[in-house]
């Protein structure tokens, strides 16, 4: 009876030393990947939700998650209509679990009373050194891309331009064409009766 108790108390405890480094190994650490408008306090995060805008931001994928109509759009901008808020005052709420749109609901009624808050300090302005990486991840969050946005509409009207300005050019020129063999033909007609 005293080998089978030893047994399973060495079996256990076994299964128990191996189990710790295991716990230790799961523990993630993404202080590299937050961008510096991210909370400071937290080293994992894999999911911010700001309840001023009631939008989501995946860390590990760089991406914002909005409300399009009653659909979640994924992107790695937020639409221009978000350019005049400023991430690095707005309170972030970190989530770890997956696709967390999904309980948005939930969200939005457990976290509205940080709508406003501004007291929160981001990454940027954190004097811990464990931050030194993510002070330098500026992720944008609406694309400073505007100028070449405008400048390709503009070339494209431009090219539209050209095509419609050759269509009418092509177009007098064969009106032209038109009247020169009529009137040269009628100078033959005139020629052959006289």
């Amino acid at each position: 009876m005293k080998k089978i108790i030893i047994a399973i108390s060495l079996f256990f405890a076994t299964g128990l030393i191996s189990l710790a480094p295991a716990q230790n190994i799961n523990i993630n650490i993404n202080l590299d990947k937050q961008p510096s408008w991210g909370p400071t306090g937290y080293d994992y995060a894999g999911y911010y939700y700001i309840p001023d805008l009631n939008v989501y931001y995946d860390i590990a994928n760089s991406l914002f998650y909005y409300l399009s109509g009653s659909n979640w759009i994924s992107n790695q901008y937020l639409p221009d209509r978000y350019r005049k808020y400023d991430l690095y005052s707005m309170y972030k709420v970190v989530i770890n679990e997956q696709q967390p749109w999904s309980q948005n609901k939930t969200h939005k009624k457990s976290y509205s009373q940080y709508k406003g808050d501004r007291t929160q300090e981001p990454i940027r302005y954190s004097n811990n050194s464990k931050y030194d990486t993510s002070k330098n991840n500026n992720r944008s969050w609406v694309s400073n891309d505007r100028r070449s946005t405008n400048i390709n509409s503009k070339t494209s009207n431009k090219k539209e331009g050209n095509i419609n300005n050759n269509r009418n050019n092509n177009n007098s020129k064969s009106t032209n064409n038109r009247q020169t063999s009529n009137s040269s033909g009628r100078n033959q007609n005139d020629r052959a009766r006289n």
